[in-house]
């Protein structure tokens, strides 16, 4: 089916073939800390565009 060409992208192989990867863990200070600069970014971005209009 269409599906199986997916599976490249969630582990390979064919399809009776299961593989478990690795994934890193975040935990809620890195998470925090990701969202506050995403955050400044936006603000700075806002900041820098009205000043620009103004």
């Amino acid at each position: 089916m269409w599906w199986d060409s997916w599976r490249i992208f969630f582990g390979g192989g064919s399809s009776t073939t299961t593989v478990s990867s690795s994934v890193p863990e975040i935990d809620a200070s890195s998470g925090a800390l990701a969202l506050a600069v995403v955050a400044a970014a936006m603000l700075l971005a806002w900041e820098v565009r009205r000043r620009k209009n103004a």
